[in-house]
């Protein structure tokens, strides 16, 4: 079974703090959706995963045939490099055959008649065959043209910034690494796009750990929720709908022994008030015990909204699109 564990994890940006000691395990076809309000360090743990950036302290654990491939908001293109060119940049021989292949049948293209390039084609057409490579790089395209990518041989340094977002995505679906983690894969979608990245995640093979602030989006695809607060990790089972139920149970939990710890530490407060003097041993430990209260009370912070849609409408940046509309008004 393939898995990756994350063991007592710690991460501090300058004074602030992000998370202290968190663990947990991704197992195979498991769909995590990350929540927390802004700031936690949300992008900062998926970089983390991703192996893109180490932690102050903890372990990331995994086989090492256990491959990542990782989406971020601003995904870095080489501007010169064609769509095809950078969908194929991967290290994976799949992608490197389908590669190879691209450029042979481009160079082809413009010098028929070479023999040099005959049998280099003929070469790759045999692996293609061997290796499910025409299958590979037909549902690559058909990726791409279901995100609306349809020039395969455009720059990347001539698409707008939603469209190199796409091509990126694109490519780490093409990949179908063991975990794919995804930060905000549906900003630059529509509607219609949304709903097709639903249903392939819904069908993928691998495991999901994702970002993203479309609360119906971590509905449909995700099976296990993790969120970040005040340092700590919480997991809960199940969709978006799961984890606002349990999230409820567990703060009502946490309020309940908060209001406990308050009773005991105002009625240690009065026996502190009273003069008491560590004198004993006994007396030292209650002491103790009530500066060890007064932190836990004092440090409560008060809890914060998640930043996530909760609207009756999907998200997606189109809403409406006008093509050659005209509008007359007749002045009586």
């Amino acid at each position: 079974m393939k898995m990756i564990t994350i063991e007592n994890v710690t991460k501090t940006y300058g004074e602030k703090e992000l998370f202290n000691g968190i663990s947990f395990t991704i197992g195979e076809r498991e769909r995590v959706g990350l929540l927390g309000v802004n700031g936690t360090g949300k992008s900062s743990l998926l970089k983390i995963v991703a192996g893109i950036d180490q932690p102050d302290s903890g372990d990331i654990i995994f086989a090492k045939d256990y491959k990542i491939s990782f989406l971020s908001q601003q995904p870095e293109m080489e501007h010169d490099k064609t769509v095809l060119d950078q969908v194929f940049s991967g290290d994976a021989p799949i992608l490197k055959l389908m590669r190879d292949y691209e450029i042979i049948l481009s160079e082809l293209g413009k010098k028929p008649d070479d023999p040099g390039l005959q049998e280099r084609f003929y070469d790759l057409q045999r692996k293609m065959d061997s290796s499910d490579g025409w299958d590979a790089n037909t549902a690559a395209k058909s990726i791409l043209m279901q995100l609306g990518i349809s020039d395969f041989t455009k720059k990347m340094g001539e698409l707008s910034g939603g469209q190199k977002k796409r091509v990126a995505l694109a490519q780490v679906l093409i990949e179908s690494p063991d975990l794919l983690i995804l930060d905000e894969p549906t900003n630059h979608l529509d509607y219609e796009t949304v709903k097709w990245l639903e249903d392939y995640l819904s069908r993928y093979s691998g495991s999901l750990l994702l970002v993203t602030h479309d609360r119906y989006f971590l509905d449909r695809v995700t099976n296990r929720i993790f969120e970040l607060d005040g340092g700590s990790l919480y997991s809960y089972k199940g969709n978006y709908a799961s984890f606002l139920e349990a999230k409820a149970i567990r703060e009502e939990n946490e309020a309940a022994t908060l209001e406990k710890k308050k009773n005991l530490f105002r009625q240690e407060l009065e026996w502190i008030r009273r003069g008491a003097k560590a004198r004993t041993t006994k007396q030292k430990a209650r002491i103790q015990r009530f500066d060890k209260l007064d932190d836990e009370v004092s440090n409560v912070k008060s809890s914060e909204k998640l930043d996530i849609s909760l609207s009756g409408s999907r998200l997606g940046k189109q809403v409406l699109e006008l093509k050659d509309a005209t509008k007359n008004t007749k002045i009586k």
